[in-house]
């Protein structure tokens, strides 16, 4: 007993702010799993163990039995293991049999894209020496998608039962292909549904949520298919929810590697579901219904501000509308252009939020237009794309390190051209107005507004229908894809090179629009005759506009007889 009281006294040193070294730490954890080995759940030792993340100490994989997983928290704060940065980190193992390890969210995406890289190379060295085919797909039942089909030949053999090592390589997977979506906000869950049928195969489904905005996804890992369903509140448990999808798309999945997660995020972004959602009120609901629906829209926005400063949300909001500057912002991007963009955090909306309002509005950049809509578009994207390499979902945006990247000198266009050059005498008044909106939000973030509502704003600024033709966002190979078969429909002719070498080209070069020529990149703003009753480009196409969501709960409905 007087060991045990001896850790727990570690633990109270600890919460009161004493310092206290690591093996110190580590050995009061040590004492508690040995005098009590079987609450593995105690939680003293859960605490101790946070602490010791924080501190980047990480039990090996055969430590306390292989079990301290149990009792060791699933997510933290501290050092990265791989890039040692201290950042919000998630308990993670990207293959079975790998240790648990905890990373940040771009190291776990980075990691799962090398592994699927790696499989996939590997599988095409050993294939053409061994022979190797894939397993026996089961006949699929009738109605299903063609790429389904097995062999009209093949006679229906019964799946044998997954082992445990068979359903934790289906997690796996099933991550591995939701990762775009992850990083767009959906929360995976903790614990996946399972199913198994002998024809069928094992099935894993869940509802993924990103703020009440829902999606089924139903994982057929034998017959080598990816469903994304509409989110149906059969049972009225969620009654604030709503479906980000109308109809179910399957993706086949079956292949290795990266392909079938490229194949998933293609049909995730035409869908919209890497973009932020917009949701409207339906018409039909009373006028206090539409109040509450943008009381909790603006509840949303604002309560994790007032918890980042321990403020109750009445006196935040008071700090707020102080701000002349920021409730403009409020006014016009938030309530009137934003006005149905969901309060969600979506990385890539919030870089194309950062680009739009701290480079092209609120600036000298609109004095100072370039000579064609092509080099300022060319100059967006290069925008983007450093806003994009500096903002993690649960880091928040790093202002520093984008304000570095934009006012270096080296800071260049996909042809390397200085960014600075473009603009020559005007670049001194330019650079100052840009690094006045990049302090002004970063102190904002850090004294008022805190990360995370800092990031729901920038992710409705960058989906506004300033943005909605913008390089960045989800939907961009579904616009590019639907302007150049618009076009190609009506007999217009592509732009060299790709009348010879085809659509597919094109759209397969326009991923990285700002390594395209002049003319291309010309010709997808506004391909030529464009006007009346001719197909549009970017500027003008309605395919720009995002989708749109109907909040329309079953107890709106009325149902006086």
């Amino acid at each position: 007993m007087t060991e045990l009281a001896a850790a727990l006294g570690v633990l109270r040193r600890t919460e009161t702010g004493q310092s206290v070294a690591d093996a110190v730490l580590l050995a009061a954890h040590d004492l508690l799993y040995a005098q009590v080995p079987r609450h593995l759940g105690d939680s003293s030792m859960r605490r101790l163990a946070e602490v010791l993340v924080g501190r980047g100490v990480i039990p090996k994989p055969g430590d306390y039995e292989g079990q301290w997983w149990l009792w060791w928290p699933k997510s933290g704060h501290g050092p990265c293991r791989d890039c040692g940065k201290a950042r919000s980190l998630t308990r993670y193992s990207a293959r079975f049999g790998h240790e648990y390890r905890y990373l940040c969210a771009s190291c776990r995406s980075a990691e799962r894209q090398q592994i699927a890289e790696q499989a996939s190379r590997f599988r095409e060295m050993i294939a053409p020496r061994t022979g190797l085919h894939p397993a026996h797909i089961p006949a699929p039942a009738a109605g299903s998608h063609p790429t389904e089909a097995a062999p009209a030949d093949s006679a229906a053999v019964a799946v044998p039962p997954p082992s445990g090592r068979d359903w934790e390589t289906f997690v796996t997977r099933l991550e591995e292909l939701l990762a775009a979506l992850e990083w767009a906000g959906f929360d995976l869950p903790h614990e996946w549904d399972s199913d198994f049928d002998e024809q069928e195969g094992a099935l894993l489904f869940a509802a993924l949520w990103r703020g009440d905005g829902g999606v089924g996804v139903e994982y057929h890992p034998h017959r080598g298919v990816l469903a994304l369903q509409p989110f149906d509140d059969v049972t009225g448990e969620w009654p604030e929810s709503y479906s980000l999808l109308e109809d179910s798309i399957e993706i086949p999945v079956a292949a290795s590697g990266e392909q079938a997660v490229t194949a998933v995020e293609a049909a995730a972004g035409e869908a919209g579901l890497l973009d932020a959602a917009h949701v409207l009120v339906a018409d039909t609901a009373p006028p206090e219904a539409k109040q509450e629906f943008a009381l909790r829209r603006f509840r949303r926005i604002f309560q994790p501000a007032a918890d980042f400063r321990r403020l109750p949300l009445a006196d935040l909001l008071r700090e707020v509308t102080e701000s002349e500057w920021l409730s403009a912002y409020l006014n016009w991007v938030v309530g009137m252009d934003g006005q149905d963009v969901a309060p969600d955090i979506v990385p890539n909306a919030a870089a194309l939020g950062v680009a739009a309002w701290c480079w092209r509005n609120n600036t000298a950049v609109e004095d100072h237009h370039l000579d064609t809509d092509v080099l300022m578009a060319r100059v967006n994207i290069a925008v983007t794309r450093v806003t994009q390499q500096h903002i993690c979902p649960a880091e928040g945006i790093d202002w520093d390190s984008i304000k570095d990247a934009l006012m270096d000198p080296q800071w260049a266009t996909a042809d390397g051209t200085p960014v600075h050059s473009l603009f020559g005498p005007g670049w001194t008044e330019v650079a100052a107005t840009v690094i006045a909106e990049l302090d002004r939000w970063r102190q904002l973030d850090h004294e008022v507004l805190g990360p995370e509502t800092t990031l729901i704003l920038m992710s409705i600024g960058g989906s506004t229908s300033y943005t909605d033709s913008w390089w960045g966002q989800g939907r961009w190979r579904s616009i590019c894809r639907r302007i150049i078969d618009d076009a190609t429909a009506a007999g217009l002719p592509l732009p060299p090179p790709y009348d010879q070498h085809g659509p597919d080209a094109l759209l397969a070069d326009l991923n990285a629009p700002d390594r395209v020529s002049d003319p291309v990149l010309d010709w997808l703003i506004d391909p030529p005759r464009a006007g009346d009753h001719m197909p549009s480009g970017l500027r003008m196409h309605h395919v720009t506009r995002p989708h749109r969501h109907r909040w329309d709960p079953y107890w709106l409905s009325d149902s006086t007889p």
